[in-house]
């Protein structure tokens, strides 16, 4: 495996998603269930329109917004909506775009994870672990 090969190579074609009406106490169990920590929101032609990290969700915790909230979902779910946590418009990649320009964007952009979009479709998505992974394994 070499650095100009297409990103279809290392990515993850298994995505887990949500949408912008999943409510945040689910979003937190796929988080859990999955034990990831990206996920795309698309909408309902599967075209992607934001992203979580597990870092955004973190922060939430800390945000004076929320400080005086209790944590139980019900609360939680009535207070936050996806499209209010979520990164819009994330930086994406085609699946034939390189490792090496993979790369590029994690380091420009101190990004972690990368939504694979193929004619406008969320195909996969691939992260700074997958780049570590080859490193390790080929590298």
């Amino acid at each position: 495996m070499d650095v100009n090969d297409p990103v279809s190579t290392i990515m993850s074609r298994t995505v887990v998603v949500a949408n912008q009406f999943h409510n945040f106490s689910e979003v937190l169990e796929l988080f859990s269930k999955h034990e990831m920590h990206h996920l795309p929101v698309v909408d309902g032609q599967s075209a992607i329109i934001g992203i979580i990290s597990s870092n955004d969700l973190m922060k939430l915790f800390y945000d004076p917004k929320y400080k005086e909230m209790k944590f139980n979902s019900d609360e939680i779910d009535k207070a936050m909506n996806i499209p209010e946590i979520m990164t819009k418009n994330p930086i994406i990649i085609s699946s034939k775009e390189t490792i090496k320009h993979a790369a590029r964007l994690f380091y420009d952009n101190k990004i972690q994870s990368l939504p694979v979009v193929d004619n406008g479709q969320l195909v996969g998505i691939v992260t700074v672990k997958d780049l570590a992974q080859l490193v390790a394994y080929f590298g």
